[in-house]
């Protein structure tokens, strides 16, 4: 049965979002994410121009129970092509089978623009690299997306998208994904200036799904939570490298300016968190789970201070190489991440010292 779509009394369902996003998400962008939409819908909804789909509305609902008086400021359902743009009228006119001809349609919109990749265009040496080491390439794709990347049902098809700043992020993903799935993926500008590759691909979801039930970091199905237990099974490659993108995609090395440098990896799974734990304490990286009471699940991810773990990182070889620190740090922005941790070494960490400039600068400079 076909999903209908709410019309609100004026200004509640702005109020109903609001004050969602306000307890339990942050943000709009959180929201869209856990719903499985694009940010632009979400808004759309708060700024009134387009009605909440039922069927979202119930799934709000259904996990948050505080919100069901808003049921009693529905005016009406309304279709769910509610305000779609018509066309094509006399051709949709003639066809009996409108649901037939639409699907069929669809498939030629879909299948036309799906173009195997030269291998040529997209040849990338990190690729090469892991491939010549025998890494489980999806196993890295399925780290990439558990961090900064997302993977929603579109019908009848998956959509996986990985979002970065960092070109050589977004240049390996693009590569990756082309080799796994044999066609062109998307890329396209993100909301912050940075760049999302995304690509529809039923067999490749499917096969993302085999190694953890769940992509999204607040699983509806409490009983199948987002997981990394299949890298446990891994040869030792793919677990090296796996610690590296993680980190590298949603990590970073943290050093106040007074106190111990910090490696830390971003995630508000309690079950990620715990087993990412344990997954790094194979490898003498001792971390402890990162406690944060107004988040949903009561976690921000995982940390680690010794000494020991952080050279135990280094050792691993670090970050992924020529990746660069982000807007999001005001001291180190544009500086090499593996150029940071190597200062840190370097300076004496167990002395408990922040690297200097100078340090800094000669390693930049090796």
């Amino acid at each position: 049965m076909k999903d209908s779509r709410l019309k609100f009394v004026n200004g509640k369902q702005k109020e109903f979002l609001a004050a969602v996003i306000k307890d339990h998400f942050g943000s709009q962008a959180a929201l869209a994410r856990f719903l499985g939409f694009h940010k632009r819908a979400v808004c759309g909804w708060i700024a009134e121009e387009n009605n909440i789909p039922k069927s979202t509305f119930q799934k709000i609902e259904q996990l948050y129970p505080e919100y069901k008086s808003y049921e009693t400021f529905v005016e009406k359902e309304l279709p769910h092509n509610w305000g779609r743009v018509k066309g094509g009228k006399m051709r949709v006119s003639q066809n009996k089978d409108l649901s037939n001809y639409l699907k069929y349609v669809r498939s030629f919109v879909h299948n036309r623009n799906r173009k195997k990749p030269v291998l040529a265009d997209i040849e990338n040496l990190l690729l090469k690299r892991l491939s010549d080491e025998k890494v489980d390439l999806l196993s890295i794709l399925a780290v990439c997306t558990l961090t900064d990347g997302s993977l929603v049902k579109s019908c009848n098809s998956y959509r996986i998208s990985f979002s970065s700043s960092d070109e050589v992020l977004i240049d390996f993903v693009y590569a990756l994904i082309g080799k796994l799935s044999g066609f062109y993926p998307n890329i396209n500008l993100g909301s912050k200036g940075g760049k999302i590759v995304s690509i529809s691909e039923p067999d490749l979801g499917r096969n993302l799904l085999k190694l953890s039930p769940e992509y999204r970091t607040f699983a509806i199905d409490e009983n199948s939570p987002p997981s990394i237990s299949f890298l446990f099974d891994k040869n030792f490659q793919t677990k090296v490298w796996a610690i590296r993108f993680a980190f590298t995609t949603d990590g970073c090395i943290s050093v106040p300016k007074n106190g111990k440098a910090e490696l830390n990896l971003a995630c508000y799974n309690k079950n990620l968190c715990e087993e990412w734990k344990r997954f790094l304490e194979e490898f003498g990286i001792k971390a402890n789970i990162i406690r944060l009471k107004k988040a949903k699940q009561g976690v921000a991810g995982v940390r680690a201070y010794r000494v020991e773990s952080i050279n135990n990182f280094y050792k691993l070889g670090g970050f992924i190489d020529k990746v660069k620190i982000s807007r999001k740090s005001k001291r180190y922005c544009g500086m090499e991440k593996n150029a940071l941790l190597a200062s840190v070494i370097k300076s004496g960490q167990g002395e408990n010292r922040t690297p200097n400039r100078s340090i800094i600068s000669r390693v930049l400079n090796h």
